[in-house]
């Protein structure tokens, strides 16, 4: 038998052990430069998605919405690390972080505003809220709604019990309040004068786009509508059937002061949302007060719970709540409405 010397027995010995270790350390820095690289991918693709058509072409629309600034913004801040740590050309890592920059300055402008004036004493107040099938608790909800004292409550997402306007009227006294249909309720300090229902509907969808519900109300003597909209929530959905059609409507009902609210599933920057601003003007950008985005609760990084008015309705002050029930946040505008 051929004894193995000791220098060959140390040899095979520091393969077992290391080749292990090294395969080890092979495979993070191959996942670790993937990450890098998808990153910096999706980071240049988002950004140029936002500076050019965002979500016009229909088969964009999804990837836009998947990338939102916040999401952007991570991205791209991996994307400059690894430039950093990697001694690039420092032109290229100026350019990098310069937007990168840029957009941080700009999403914080966007979605946080300080305090406003403290509204006049004979000022309105309207809630909006998705109160999301109730998974988080209706009793609950409820709850919550008390202690925001608004004259005017408009809910999306209302199902099983909390479609029958006594759920409401019980938990929450002094209102008049009306079931709308598809999850949508109303309830005012005032008189519910009528409804009219309508859906937005396109050829190649098997289901309504959006449905919509059209509310006049009395509200302290006077005169005004509600349009109370809940658009599907399918990211893959082209979103303009359902905002041409608002944008009609907004025409069409200014003849009386007008309140817009809805779930629209689609962030306020997108090109469609562009298309209610020539008639109507929205709460959070005309009053706001504190951070601007809706969902998720927990993380909210897009606006897509909205409040808006046509010009015979002034916002003093628009908050978006913070609530365990819902998986949306709330919308509280205070307004008067012009002579």
């Amino acid at each position: 038998m051929v004894k193995m010397s000791d220098d060959s027995a140390d040899d095979t010995a520091d393969d077992t052990v290391g080749n292990p270790g090294e395969k080890s350390v092979r495979w993070r820095r191959i996942v670790g430069r993937c990450v890098v690289y998808s990153a910096t991918a999706v980071w240049l693709a988002g950004t140029l998605l936002w500076v050019t058509v965002q979500d016009a072409i229909p088969i964009l629309s999804g990837v836009y919405y998947a990338l939102p600034l916040p999401v952007l913004i991570v991205a791209g801040a991996l994307a400059c690390a690894a430039i950093l740590r990697g001694g690039r050309d420092c032109r290229l890592t100026a350019l990098c972080l310069l937007i990168l920059e840029m957009q941080v300055i700009v999403w914080g402008g966007q979605v946080y505003r300080g305090s406003v004036a403290e509204p006049p004493a004979e000022a309105h107040r309207f809630v909006f809220w998705n109160v999301c099938r109730g998974h988080f608790g209706y009793d609950a909800a409820a709850s919550e709604l008390v202690e925001f004292d608004a004259d005017i409550i408009a809910l999306v997402e209302a199902t099983e019990q909390a479609e029958y306007p006594e759920f409401w009227t019980s938990r929450i006294p002094g209102y008049s309040a009306m079931r709308l249909g598809s999850g949508m309720m109303i309830l005012c300090r005032g008189e519910i004068l009528g409804m009219k229902p309508g859906n937005v509907t396109v050829p190649e969808e098997p289901e309504a786009v959006c449905r919509y519900r059209i509310i006049s109300l009395r509200i302290n003597g006077i005169r005004m509508r509600v349009l109370l909209m809940d658009v599907k929530s399918n990211p893959l959905m082209f979103r303009k059937p359902a905002f041409i059609r608002l944008a009609e409507l907004a025409g069409k009902l200014s003849d009386q002061p007008l309140i817009v609210a809805a779930d629209f599933n689609t962030p306020i920057n997108s090109v469609w949302v562009d298309q209610l601003r020539v008639r109507l003007t929205n709460s959070f950008e005309a009053a706001g007060e504190g951070f601007r985005e809706t969902w998720p609760t927990l993380l909210p990084v897009l606006c897509l719970d909205q409040v808006w008015a046509n010009d015979q309705i002034t916002w003093h002050r628009s908050r978006h709540g913070w609530s365990l029930r819902s998986d949306h946040r709330s919308v509280t505008a205070e307004y008067s409405v012009t002579p």
